[in-house]
């Protein structure tokens, strides 16, 4: 097993050490042969939803533009960040004509369209990145307002009849660096997230129940993800639980730049006390933001590193089966930050508190304590619990360039340290 581990890193590193490599897109793969290729259970999933289409209309100038994104696009768009690290920006509003054809407006202009854009892999789409966003969003299309998608040289309408509403898309730009997804007219004009709670989250694959009594999240594990530049991500080996951690800084920003989520998934509904672990010698923040989404609302805890060594508490929350919940730590602070604050990001540990399983709430249902499942013309233009061994973190340090390329995805780039 270990000369077959040490193959692999062989081959990790040898891709590593290409100059012209990004580290953020070390993958196996990621283009596919052709259009994107919608799975038949989507395609199923999709015919079910029927929204009318209802273009820009005709480019008047910029006098016809709204000025702006709309409130329900830019509601999808903050949901989308959140759940799909792997885009590099999402777009909104562009008052222009389509391009191609400038006697109409873009839907851009509308401000109900988002451009959710992807790093290419060899100049092709990247499908890996690409295509999951695109099937969680037909599969969903109904709840959220979708009635249309381009995305790697197809498209998909939600006004077509069954059977038909994917297609090949001819436009003058292939949309392999981005999808093109608008929402309707309606929807645009929401100012409350109005489907997160009719919707399953994006599956994380990998990413299995805790046992009854709770566990530990490794941040390798498959429930972790790193959102952000992957050059403000500094792994390091031989210190932290189970022997790896990651580190970035603090910065001051409204908004967060690098920043990482363990997603958590319980077998039955219980209180759990929520602690994150923290190396004495990494963590110096004295202000880092801990988001906690839990079965009964989201809290934010505060949590001074350089005070801290060890097991440290967030609290005790309530956690469902299933569902959207998750713990979140943030790079970004409201006021001025010395330099050199490491956060560390290293592992999150669950314990139940309590003997047998708490009731559902009403209208919720788990199957026996079980874990619920997860389940036009447009511009052309699982969880692990336990330590690791010496030579587990020798491995780790061989081959970091390779879990940065897994784990970490552009978010909004920033210049920071």
């Amino acid at each position: 097993m270990r000369a077959c581990l040490l193959a692999m890193v062989a081959s990790a590193l040898a891709v590593a050490c290409s100059p012209s490599e990004d580290l953020a897109r070390v993958q196996q793969e990621l283009a596919h042969p052709g259009p994107w290729s919608i799975p038949p259970e989507t395609l199923a999933l999709g015919d079910l939803h029927y929204i009318e289409y209802v273009g820009a209309g005709p480019w008047v100038g910029e006098s016809g533009c709204s000025g702006g994104i709309t409130p329900g696009a830019d509601i999808l768009r903050d949901y989308l960040y959140a759940h799909f690290g792997q885009t590099d920006t999402i777009g909104g509003y562009a008052c222009r004509p389509i391009v191609g054809n400038e006697s109409q407006m873009s839907v851009h202009g509308t401000g109900r369209a988002l451009d959710i854009m992807l790093p290419l892999d060899g100049g092709e789409a990247d499908n890996d990145l690409g295509d999951p966003i695109g099937n969680w969003l037909i599969e969903n299309a109904g709840a959220i307002g979708i009635q249309y998608i381009i995305w790697d040289l197809y498209t998909w309408m939600a006004e077509r009849p069954e059977g038909s509403k994917g297609r090949d898309y001819g436009g003058t730009h292939p949309h392999h660096d981005h999808l093109h997804v608008e929402v309707s007219v309606d929807v645009a004009m929401n100012t409350e997230n109005w489907f997160e709670e009719t919707v399953d989250p994006p599956a994380i694959d990998g990413c299995v129940p805790l046992p009854f009594a709770g566990g530990v999240l490794e941040e390798t594990d498959d429930c972790f993800v790193a959102f952000g530049p992957a050059d403000y991500w500094r792994p390091v080996a031989g210190d932290g639980h189970g022997g790896t951690l990651l580190w970035t800084n603090a910065f001051e920003d409204p908004e967060p730049s690098n920043w990482a989520r363990w997603n958590v998934i319980v077998s039955s509904r219980g209180s759990y006390q929520v602690e994150v672990y923290v190396d004495s010698d990494w963590g110096v923040h004295r202000e880092t933001r801990y988001g906690i989404k839990h079965a009964e609302g989201e809290a934010e805890v505060v949590v001074d590193q350089s005070a801290a060594q060890g097991w440290v508490s967030l609290g005790e929350f309530v956690f469902d089966p299933g569902g959207d919940q998750h713990v979140s730590v943030y790079d970004n602070a409201a006021s001025a930050v010395a330099e050199e604050q490491h956060i560390a990001v290293d592992a999150l540990q669950l314990t139940r508190q309590g003997g047998a399983p708490l009731p559902l709430d009403p209208g919720a249902s788990d199957d026996e304590g079980e874990a619920l499942p997860s389940d036009a013309s447009e511009d052309g233009g699982g969880c692990a619990v336990g330590g690791r061994s010496r030579f587990d973190a020798w491995l780790f340090a061989l081959s970091s360039t390779w879990f940065l390329g897994r784990a970490c995805r552009s978010r909004r780039r920033r210049h920071r340290g």
